[in-house]
């Protein structure tokens, strides 16, 4: 690789005196934009470079004034975190657990390398600090060869040269004052000739000092593993540059507000180096970017026939797909008189239109007018002879995705798929459902097949939202009239509550269902209508939501999907979606707390039953706690070959099958997650429990049919007409509606015309008695769901708990009883947690009347009467430890338990007992301090 040893090519800032810049005709100037919009480098940027003439005076278009951010942390550019002084880790570490997907590592800076534990390397000892010497007088400063900072910028108006009697140009547009004010000034710098001293040696002898020139260790530092067979490394390649007169003399000073390398050819494209050596706006760092030059330019391309996700309403509409590189990137600066003096930074990006270039706004450690200072236990400065040395190596990686290393991006050129707006509730079990559901061709074209009006159900929304999606209409902040699910999401809550993915598979088949026989009951004399319930079923089956669900397997002794299947399996299912529900819940009731087993289950990419092959779909996941209610779901619509997406927080992702599989497939050794026991009345923040696991597969599905992965098929829709009524303006080029499918019609020509709701078959037809006699029916059901508490009874027509049940709440409480509209209420038993009883009459969820409470710990029974929850009245307590014995430690039983655990509350150890307990007893929370009791007599 060739290195330029002549002056770089560079952008002059404007300054009053309007100087001069020759440079070779024959190099290239490369022009160059931001990438980060708080980085603004665009407004540093030649926004034309006129080579035509030697002598010729150069000006930039600067951004307005007010646009200026403040750029003093690296945060202000993406993926260049302040890591100075860290140690690199390469990869990061959570890349390397349970198989996840490479990640973007961390921005590092290296010095010097911290060698590998060896028992004859001595270990330096810890120095005392060095106080700094006093400052010299500020007339000396520039003797000394330390300038003071550059001045702040104070973008506060357009500056006039009143000693020049000039006046600003009008081509300016007021923004000639942005020139950057350290460019205006020169700052000598004195060479800085010391040498380190015996003690800075022997110090320097104790670490492992890197040269620049070993290309071998860098690429180890920045080409890491990206463990995904998927990803695979295209091309790699390295810029080198030397900058001589970096900061020039008193005569001939460098007042370059950019820097740029010459250019390199790399996997398909042009690279170079941006170099700001005073710093990118604000800083005072040295600031360095690596840009690719060519993607500027690229234009975007139609997404390839048969690549999308989801297919386009309409003949002949195109999406586009952007262009984008993802690669491996770092940048070494370094002293090329002694290459061990240097500085490092490594990071990973996703190259496109937008975001052209990545970097580090602050990429050394000590200011722009110190670099030619040596450092204490440096051999020598990082600038020597006013000379620096820089590297860049690029590796282009292959990414099919075109969503690695890239931040959340709702373009629909990035996936071909819009958002999932839904207006709340991203976390809920709903939404994962709908994109499972929505994504899967055998059930749009079950909406496909049905005819609606504008209607409170489910089949009128999913139709809405569906259109939505496949007409690309935008998103509500560019067209209020897109239809959300917000309105039907907040009936749907109201009337369940929060709710696990199952569980909502289930209410949704039963609202779909119970809708088509709707239309059934008006029009039981057509044929028509049997054939869309008896569709719905062959979609997803009858059995496989509700109840003692058909294809709920235990996963305990099973290590993939096959093996769950085998065995007693049923061999009569003809649906053609399966839906597979792992039981990652189990009630140890031995400990009285629910368990989410973390046991690994490979899923097969096709599993067979009874001769029959199955293909995976998708699956929806469950993050945490079992309380915490945060699912997601993960599927593939192209089948074998195709990509997986997901919705994270509404905006779609493409990934790999290592990224979206293998890390949420669970872990070995089989593992089981304790549910805390939380008896405390504010709520918990899961978030700070410990044991908090990563997202695991528990609800998967198949599908037999081969033919609905295929995604160039064509998926001809008459779409309803109050949709596009209702909806805005039509949108759907012409031919979008062809009719080619079949259309099952389920009113009348008048009715299907009419834009009236259609009445509900309960108005003005079922007289009040009747309503009371229907909720008066109790049915026979057993409710045992992910998350969710364990009951087995009757309920009434409301999908209240009522009658004769039993119940196991998240908590560990197991009550079997009497229960009304879901509260405990007449004869009951009640098991706590904490593994005391209660045999007597309760009302509303409390004991009231009679009944015997017996503690576990102590053996004592209480027999007598209650009032909402407390003892009253009569009754006769039958002792078998004395209330003093009671009071004593549980840990030491020697002392008397006089300590609460803050912030739980809890009493049930000794003051010094209490001090050696890191987790509460009781609900296992972490305890944050003792607080000391004092009984009073």
């Amino acid at each position: 690789m060739a290195t330029l040893t002549h002056s770089p090519h560079a952008l002059h800032a404007q300054t009053t005196t309007n100087p001069n810049h020759f440079h070779d005709g024959t190099s290239e100037i490369h022009s160059t934009s931001s990438t980060q919009d708080s980085s603004t480098l665009s407004a540093i940027t030649p926004a034309l470079m006129d080579e035509s003439e030697d002598n010729v005076r150069e000006r930039l278009i600067f951004a307005p004034a007010l646009a200026i951010p403040r750029m003093d942390a690296d945060s202000d550019m993406e993926g260049a975190d302040d890591t100075a002084g860290r140690s690199p880790i390469w990869p990061p570490p959570q890349a390397l657990e349970r198989g996840n997907s490479p990640a973007a590592p961390v921005a590092s800076i290296n010095v010097i390398d911290l060698p590998a534990a060896d028992a004859r390397s001595p270990i330096p000892e810890p120095l005392s600090p060095i106080p700094p010497p006093p400052p010299p007088p500020a007339a000396d400063l520039f003797m000394e060869g330390r300038p003071p900072p550059p001045p702040v910028l104070v973008p506060d108006g357009p500056t006039r040269s009143g000693d020049s009697g000039e006046e600003d140009d009008d081509d300016d547009d007021d923004r000639s004052h942005i020139s950057d004010e350290r460019a205006k000034s020169f700052y000598p710098f004195k060479e800085d000739m010391s040498e380190p001293d015996a003690e800075e040696t022997r110090i320097m002898r104790g670490y492992v000092e890197n040269s620049a020139l070993d290309d071998k260790h860098w690429h180890s530092r920045t080409f890491f593993d990206l463990q995904d067979a998927e990803f695979t490394p295209k091309e790699q390649g390295k810029i080198e540059w030397t900058i001589k007169e970096f900061n020039g003399t008193k005569d001939n000073p460098r007042k370059n507000l950019l820097l740029t390398s010459h250019t390199v050819h790399i996997g398909g494209h042009d690279w170079i180096i941006k170099l700001l050596p005073h710093g990118n706006m604000q800083t005072d760092r040295l600031s360095l970017y690596v840009e690719n030059v060519s993607i500027q330019s690229a234009e975007p391309q139609e997404w390839p026939e048969g690549s999308l996700p989801l297919p386009v309403l309409g003949e002949g509409v195109k999406v586009m797909k952007r262009k984008a590189v993802a690669a491996q990137v770092s940048i070494l600066v370094y002293n090329p008189e002694e290459p061990r003096v240097n500085e490092f930074r490594a990071d990973a990006h996703q190259f496109f239109q937008d975001s052209p270039d990545h970097g580090w706004t602050r990429f050394t450690s000590v200011p722009w007018y110190e670099i030619h200072r040596r450092s204490y236990a440096q051999r020598q400065p990082l600038l020597r002879n006013d000379t620096l040395a820089v590297k860049a190596f690029i590796r282009v990686i292959d990414d099919p995705t075109g969503c690695l290393w890239t931040a959340k991006q709702s373009k629909l050129s990035v996936t071909g798929l819009n958002p999932f707006h839904s207006g709340g509730h991203e976390d809920a079990a709903l939404y994962p459902v709908l994109a499972l559901w929505l994504h899967l061709r055998p059930f749009r074209q079950l909406l496909y097949q049905t005819a609606t009006k504008k209607d409170d159900n489910i089949l009128a929304a999913l139709q809405a939202v569906l259109w939505r999606m496949r007409s690309r209409v935008g998103s509500p902040a560019d067209n209020n009239h897109v239809p959300l699910l917000s309105e039907y999401l907040e009936d749907f809550y109201e009337d369940r509550g929060p709710q696990d993915a199952m569980q909502t598979m289930n209410d949704l088949y039963e609202d779909a269902a119970a809708y088509l026989q709707h239309l059934d009951y008006e029009d039981k004399d057509k044929v028509l209508s049997p054939r869309a319930i008896e569709r719905l079923n062959n979609v997803f089956g009858r059995h496989q939501f509700s109840g003692e669900r058909a294809t709920k397997r235990s996963i305990v002794g099973k290590t993939s999907m096959q093996e769950v299947v085998d065995g007693d399996f049923p061999s009569n299912l003809k649906s053609e979606v399966l839906t597979i529900e792992l039981e990652r819940q189990i009630f140890d009731s031995d400990k009285r707390v629910w368990k989410k087993l973390l046991n690994k289950v490979r899923l097969d990419d096709q599993i067979t039953i009874a001769g029959v092959t199955y293909t995976l779909y998708g699956f929806v996941a469950h993050e945490g706690h079992l309380r915490t209610g945060r699912y997601s779901s993960y599927f593939r619509p192209g089948g074998l070959k195709g990509l997986w997406y997901t919705y994270k927080n509404i905006i779609p992702t493409c990934l790999t099958r290592t990224q979206a599989v293998s890390p949420r497939e669970g872990v070995l050794p089989a593992e089981a997650i304790e549910e805390p026991v939380i008896t405390a009345d504010r709520p918990v923040n899961y978030d700070r429990l410990l044991g908090q696991v990563d997202a695991v597969a528990y609800v998967v599905m198949y599908i037999r049919s081969s033919d609905a992965f295929d995604l160039a098929a064509k998926e001809p829709w008459d779409v309803p007409e109050w949709i596009t009524k209702t909806y805005g303006p039509q949108v759907i080029p012409e031919g979008a509606g062809n009719g080619a499918a079949e259309t099952l019609h389920y009113d009348d020509a008048e009715s299907v015309a009419s834009d009236e709701e259609m009445n509900d078959i309960t108005e003005g037809s079922i007289s009040e008695d009747k309503v009371i006699a229907d909720n008066l029916k109790l049915e026979q059901v057993t409710i045992n769901y992910l998350s969710q508490p364990f009951y087995s009874g009757t309920i009434n027509s409301d999908n209240q708990q009522h009658g004769q049940g039993h119940l196991i709440t998240l908590s560990g409480d197991e009550y079997t009883g009497q229960f009304e509209n879901s509260s405990y209420s007449g004869e009951g038993t009640m098991l706590y947690a904490n593994s005391d009883t209660y045999v007597g009459t309760w009302l509303n969820d409390l004991p009231h009347g009679h009944g015997t409470h017996t503690s576990h710990r102590t053996g004592n029974v209480y027999t007598g009467n209650w009032e909402e929850g407390k003892k009253s009245g009569a009754g006769v307590t039958h002792w078998k430890m004395s209330e003093e014995e009671s009071k004593a430690c549980r840990i030491c039983f020697g002392a008397e338990a006089d300590a609460a655990f803050y912030d739980c509350g809890h009493v049930v150890a000794c003051l010094s007992c209490a001090r050696r307990v890191e987790d509460c007893p009781v609900c296992r929370r972490r305890i944050r301090d003792v607080v000391r009791l004092f009984y009073m007599a």
